[in-house]
């Protein structure tokens, strides 16, 4: 797995994440959390924003060799 696949899994997870926390502070009546998940919906969607901006940036340019990460999430370069 490298950096770029590594880039396009958190930007589909923070997509979750946003849809999952914007559905929790509609459905939730208790003012403050819901407000809490509102308030987390919006900066995930600020992190999904950036992993998609870089995304298109490294779309079509390699990116370092040792930015690989194997399937056990260490990255290969320091060893």
């Amino acid at each position: 797995m490298d950096a770029y696949d590594c880039l396009e899994r958190a930007w589909l997870n923070a997509q979750e994440t946003v849809r999952d926390y914007e559905m929790y502070s509609k459905r939730i009546k208790e003012g403050e959390v819901s407000q809490v998940f509102k308030k987390f919906a919006e900066d995930t969607g600020m992190q999904a924003s950036k992993f998609r901006e870089l995304i298109i940036k490294y779309k079509d340019e390699p990116i370092h060799p040792d930015s690989a990460i194997n399937p056990n999430g260490e990255n290969l370069a320091s060893h």
